[in-house]
């Protein structure tokens, strides 16, 4: 880096690559291609009973990048939300916390908006220290709708639609039956999944989730509604089309067909 092209003083210089050897020697990515994930659970008072799922889930999501080749070139955010958002640090896989426990509301809307911003912000400091684009993912997982004083509807539509806009893929996952993908569809995720029978939880974070992030990392692009297309089972007919992810036909209904929301189609959004 010519720091005189850039019009700094010889200290900012030396400040700015103190800066950008710090942000390496946080994150030690071990290439120019990054992943970035913000993994949002919620954690109201309804996933009580689904806790120990959620940890198992976690613990084997962490064991099965151990060795993995891409695994310093993804940061991951383990977020969780009820009556409000709360966030965690990017960090890599090994360093996450897998502790997890349930109570409160479900601050739905105003988790989705606040994801997007604390996500916003971290792209924007990696893509400026690193001066690398990486390549982002929104997942949202929840088991009810919105029962907060907080957020609106409104407002968390136009935050997952600006992040569809800006390339990254969204996600999300309905946990049990008080909600389903239709909700995903209804926000404009990408790509949305039914988790039906709640005993699947830890398979499905610590299997299927961590199955479609080391397939991303062998891509050059975002994977879009093709997010977890390459589970077990799944198939996957059109990438802005319908149906990314189905497991029901080949697991006893484990996991049901999903579908993905093109982003050009916002017929729907009218019915809200």
């Amino acid at each position: 880096m010519d720091w005189k092209k850039l019009n700094l003083t010889y200290k900012q210089n030396i400040i700015y690559n103190l800066e950008v050897k710090n942000m390496a020697n946080k994150y030690n990515f071990s290439s120019d291609k990054i992943f970035i994930y913000l993994l949002l659970i919620d954690k109201s008072g309804s996933m009580s009973g689904s806790s120990e799922e959620v940890i198992n889930g976690l613990k084997s999501y962490k064991k099965d990048f151990e060795g993995f080749p891409e695994a310093n070139s993804i940061a991951v955010s383990i977020s969780k939300f009820a009556n409000g958002f709360y966030p965690e640090d990017f960090k890599h896989i090994s360093e996450i916390n897998t502790n997890f426990y349930a109570d409160g509301g479900t601050a739905l809307y105003y988790s989705i908006v606040e994801g997007k911003a604390y996500l916003d912000r971290y792209v924007r400091e990696v893509t400026e220290k690193t001066g690398c684009t990486p390549i982002v993912t929104f997942v949202l997982f929840s088991d009810g709708e919105d029962c907060s004083n907080i957020g609106n509807s409104r407002d968390a539509m136009e935050s997952v639609e600006a992040m569809n806009l800006a390339g990254y893929t969204t996600v999300f996952v309905a946990f049990g039956s008080a909600i389903n993908s239709e909700f995903g569809k209804k926000m404009g995720f990408v790509s949305t999944v039914d988790v039906k029978d709640r005993k699947s939880i830890a398979n499905f974070l610590g299997v299927e989730l961590s199955k479609s992030m080391k397939e991303q990392s062998k891509r050059e692009t975002a994977m879009g509604a093709e997010f977890l297309s390459n589970a077990k089972g799944s198939s996957s007919q059109n990438i802005l089309g319908e149906s990314f992810f189905s497991r029901a036909e080949n697991q006893g209904g484990e996991f049901s067909h999903t579908t993905s929301q093109a982003l050009e189609d916002d017929s729907w959004f009218d019915n809200i």
